[in-house]
């Protein structure tokens, strides 16, 4: 047998280092166009519900870690991104308490929109909250040295914060280096500090750095309203289930036999907030035969960049914008 040349054992060690790159998981995520979830199949409510005409799905985006030909795949892609691990789980954040952070948002957006849709349907709700909660301060973010864990943020900029979402909704239009005023709760005291937005790892916009929750939420419907989250985290389907549960008691015909889909936060008043990853929802949303798109007014000309003529994208301010613009065009 001949002994192999030195020339000939580099080339082997090259070759098993060329089909590990192209199959072993590198430090990286990929973000990707996830599914678009019915959100009719998912509500549940504790009386009769009109049956819908046709669907409204939320849509969702996928994140998973790549190998090289993985990422060489998501950068030749239309609406795929390449981070680091940092850029998805902040840094000195354990990943399974940073998951759990992002269903319970899901939860209590859940909640919020369930109370918001009712309330336009004509329903009495009750849903208060006394601010937001900081369950948790990424190392290095621009909130890191002012706030502090267990602070309540009850202000910002003037507008009053009763909900966790209500905060991530006021910040969610605002840009790198804005600076904004907080008031905040701290024990049995009440402070005024200034933030100054900025680069937040595990986040695509300016933000505080801070995990939130509600604190003493509390949610009052005149029959319960449950939701299925399966694995979805976050808070940006609040507005599909707000127009959901809307159609499912509203004797009118929102849906009126379409496909429409969309993303968006809500707030306790209505309001819809930006959320991230736009640009692979639309894309998910098109794969499940949408021919509506409803998206943040904020976030519209990145839809329409990625819908091309395919789907319809509605830029929405509020859940009542929502409504009016599917009323019309039923």
């Amino acid at each position: 047998m001949n002994k192999p040349t030195a020339a000939g054992a580099a080339a082997a060690i090259a070759l098993v280092l060329l089909v590990a790159g192209l199959f072993v998981p590198l430090p990286l995520f990929v973000i990707a166009p996830g599914s678009a979830v019915s959100v009719g199949e998912r509500v549940t409510l504790g009386r009769d519900a009109d049956e819908l005409s046709g669907e409204l799905l939320l849509t969702t985006v996928r994140i998973f870690r790549p190998n090289a030909l993985g990422v060489v795949q998501a950068w030749t892609s239309q609406a795929y991104e390449v981070l680091t691990e940092a850029e998805v789980v902040p840094e000195g954040v354990d990943p399974a308490q940073f998951e759990e952070a992002q269903r319970e948002l899901f939860r209590e957006s859940s909640e919020v929109a369930a109370a918001v849709g009712l309330r336009r349907a004509g329903e009495e709700v009750e849903i208060s909250g006394e601010g937001a909660r900081v369950s948790q301060l990424f190392p290095g973010s621009p909130a890191a040295e002012v706030l502090r864990v267990d602070d309540v943020i009850i202000s910002v900029d003037g507008r009053p914060v009763e909900v966790a979402s209500e905060l991530v909704a006021a910040l969610g239009a605002r840009g790198d280096g804005d600076e904004v005023e907080l008031i905040v709760r701290r024990g049995s005291t009440t402070e005024q500090v200034s933030v100054v937005l900025g680069a937040v790892e595990g986040l695509d916009r300016p933000g505080l750095g801070v995990g939130v929750s509600t604190a003493n939420l509390a949610v009052s419907l005149p029959f319960s309203v449950d939701v299925d989250q399966g694995r979805i985290g976050g808070p940006s389907a609040g507005l599909m289930i707000a127009l959901t549960v809307y159609d499912l008691v509203d004797p009118g015909d929102l849906a009126a036999g379409r496909t429409i889909a969309g993303t968006g936060t809500i707030d306790l008043e209505g309001r819809v907030g930006p959320v991230g990853g736009v640009d692979a929802k639309v894309v998910a949303a098109r794969a499940a035969g949408a021919t509506v798109f409803l998206v943040p007014e904020y976030e519209a000309a990145l839809a329409r960049e990625v819908a091309g003529d395919d789907i319809e994208v509605v830029p929405v301010a509020s859940l009542d914008d929502a409504v009016a613009a599917l009323q019309e065009a039923a």
